[in-house]
């Protein structure tokens, strides 16, 4: 009896995050183990081909790609294939949907030594668990890391990317290492991938994002909106329409909402940084590591000798929240103090309280009323074309 089909669901749906892992889960192992390019090119380019075609027949990077997609576009392997590629693919529908896996796949235990599909469940299922210690710098996705090096280290470049993209359909985009993601981004844009993996899991939809920029309609539009990072005046704060509308202000761009190759044809792939973080309380299942990533990416860039924009759909959320743990983490700024300076910087609110509250946490202090302990007059008013409501995407 075939599986039932994955029906369309809201971009925050966790789903989502893990389906776009499974496939750049694949590409990013490769750029973190050190993977020749070629092979990573070859996965990259049989995911991102907009015919759906091509043999799972093998264990190369072109048939892991195939295998990937044919699972998330019709929730099992294609038929005729391998035994151990059915199960393997019912393990990445398993980890996609719920983000768990079976329990017990015998065949997967008990493949050859040098079966990828084997060992990259073996790597997935008896690499221990991190013990989630935000404050500690300890991350429960960090399993996703570590899985990828142990499969590494006991089979090699191929048995890494398969492991990638179990490990990404576990712990989703928002777990990868963005040092790895801006690697890849090298010769392959992740947006493709993102396209690729949402086409394949609710079918194509030219008219929405990620097929189409988000917000494009005048009435959607916001004033192109900057202000400089009061502790580092190189990197800027803004919003989505300033990216679109001044890119020659800046060298390098850190994204927290989404985004399309659109938005910034100007900036070269390893410059741009696309971050997946959502504006909705209890949506990140990955946030101290993904607010943690996106702080450590501006301070990269930042390394680097550029200009940065960070950046979220309006600059009044996420925006702040990213800067604060970067004037926490590498400038030694008071996190508490940097907060409650840069919320009122860029005209923003707290409808998110829970971005304030991991940014603290990640400095080992709790904040359990954000409004009050940051604000005790009052929260500042928020930028005028802010005030009717609060919009994110």
């Amino acid at each position: 009896m075939s599986p039932a089909p994955i029906h369309t669901r809201p971009v925050e749906e966790p789903s989502h995050d893990r389906a776009v892992g499974s496939l750049q889960g694949a590409v990013a192992a490769a750029a973190l183990v050190g993977t020749p390019a070629p092979l990573a090119q070859s996965f990259a380019a049989a995911a991102t081909t907009p015919a759906f075609q091509g043999s799972t027949e093998g264990t190369g990077a072109e048939p892991l790609a195939h295998l990937v997609r044919a699972t998330l576009r019709h929730g099992s392997a294609p038929p005729g294939a391998a035994p151990e590629q059915a199960v393997w693919a019912r393990a990445l529908r398993s980890l996609v949907l719920t983000g768990a896996a079976p329990t017990d796949e015998p065949v997967l235990e008990h493949t050859t030594n040098d079966d990828p599909l084997g060992a990259s469940w073996r790597a997935l299922t008896r690499t221990p668990q991190p013990v989630d210690g935000p404050s500690r710098g300890t991350f429960a996705c960090a399993h996703l890391v570590d899985t990828v090096w142990a499969a590494y280290h006991s089979h090699g470049d191929l048995a890494a990317m398969y492991t990638g993209a179990l490990a990404g359909a576990r712990w989703g985009a928002s777990a990868l290492p963005l040092q790895a993601v801006r690697r890849l981004s090298e010769h392959t844009d992740p947006h493709a991938l993102t396209v690729a993996a949402l086409v394949a899991l609710n079918g194509s939809h030219p008219d929405r994002w990620p097929q189409l920029p988000i917000r494009e309609r005048a009435e959607q539009r916001l004033p192109p909106f900057v202000v400089p990072h009061p502790l580092d005046p190189q990197v800027l704060l803004g919003n989505l329409d300033f990216l679109r509308s001044r890119p020659e202000e800046v060298d390098a761009a850190v994204s927290l909402c989404r985004t399309h190759p659109e938005d910034a044809p100007h900036l070269a792939g390893p410059d741009w940084v696309r971050v997946w973080l959502h504006d909705t309380p209890g949506r990140n299942p990955n946030l101290h590591f993904t607010l943690d990533e996106a702080a450590s990416a501006v301070a990269a860039l930042r390394a680097e000798g550029k200009r940065v924009l960070l950046h979220c759909w309006a600059g009044a959320s996420r925006t702040p929240a990213v800067a604060a743990r970067y004037a926490a983490a590498t400038l030694g700024a008071p996190p508490l103090e940097a907060m409650a300076a840069l919320i009122p910087a860029v005209g923003g609110h707290l409808d998110n309280s829970t971005l304030s509250q991991a940014v603290a946490e990640l400095s080992g202090l709790d904040l359990p009323n954000p409004l009050t302990s940051l604000f005790p007059l009052g929260l500042p008013p928020r930028r005028l074309e802010l005030r009717t409501s609060h919009i994110s995407g």
